[in-house]
């Protein structure tokens, strides 16, 4: 089947348009390239994009083919889509979806357009149109209502609803001063599941060291292996602050009673 039963974040890769990539070069000869060559390509397409977009186009490829599905588009007209065929998408989503999901549906059929090498037809000019009135159009249920920032005081609200002597709340608030005080998106210090760990994308106790700073201030550091942006990681960094809400406190306590091993996650606990 073109379309298998798979996961959102595999359908990119998995769901194939009737014409294939081509193992052909621009004068039409044929390049002596075999299938599971072909399949690599995809395969090495497919990483450009982090995990979590590529579970997040999986869904606007699957709304895509559902509108196609509605107006009895044949497969080979899906890709490569033509202009009006996504310009009609765009229009059915608007007043459905939020701008950004909107945006998100339509780079998604885009991404599974190169990812099969097959030609985005679309136009630049109308699409950017297009998707600037969906955005106007977004219905109100999509908008979320401005919330207070996240403060110091809050920290402290929530340390006083925690016993720091057990184990798990422990590790909780050591792990939300830390994000706090770094600036990071907290998913960069947790794990989706016990399961989904992996020492080569998740941050683990060895990832952690202390240096001083340009100031002569002692600074922890912590090298997230794996973020949204870069491949390679990059290092956050937090000092000792005074007050309830310090993150080296939080830190140690959680250290102390957890004890977690050199290659576990920073923010184990027993």
């Amino acid at each position: 089947p073109l379309c298998p039963h798979c996961l959102a974040r595999d359908r990119l890769r998995l769901w194939r348009p009737v014409q294939a990539r081509s193992c052909l070069d621009d004068t039409e000869s044929l390049v002596n390239i075999s299938d599971s060559d072909i399949d690599r390509i995809i395969v090495v397409l497919a990483h450009s994009h982090a995990a979590t977009t590529r579970e997040t186009y999986g869904s606007g490829l699957l709304i895509f083919h559902v509108f196609c599905d509605a107006r009895d588009i044949p497969e080979e007209q899906r890709a490569p889509a033509s202009p009006i065929l996504i310009l009609a998408f765009i229009a059915a989503c608007s007043g459905l979806y939020s701008g950004k999901s909107l945006e998100n549906h339509f780079y998604a059929v885009r991404a599974w357009h190169l990812l099969h090498g097959l030609p985005w037809l679309a136009n630049h000019d109308q699409c950017t149109l297009a998707l600037s009135g969906g955005k106007r159009l977004e219905p109100d249920t999509s908008k979320r209502a401005k919330r207070a920032p996240f403060t110091i005081d809050i920290l402290i609200a929530i340390r006083s609803t925690l016993d720091l002597t057990t184990p798990l709340h422990a590790a909780v608030y050591a792990c939300l001063t830390t994000s706090f005080y770094t600036i990071a998106r907290i998913g960069e210090f947790t794990v989706p599941s016990l399961r989904a760990f992996d020492p080569q994308c998740h941050i683990k106790v060895s990832d952690l060291r202390y240096d001083v700073d340009r100031h002569g201030f002692r600074v922890a550091v912590f090298h997230l292996p794996c973020t949204k942006t870069s491949r390679v990681g990059e290092d956050v960094y937090w000092a000792a602050q005074s007050g309830l809400s310090d993150p080296q406190a939080a830190l140690s306590n959680h250290l102390a009673i957890n004890h977690p091993s050199i290659n576990a996650p920073l923010f184990s606990w027993q």
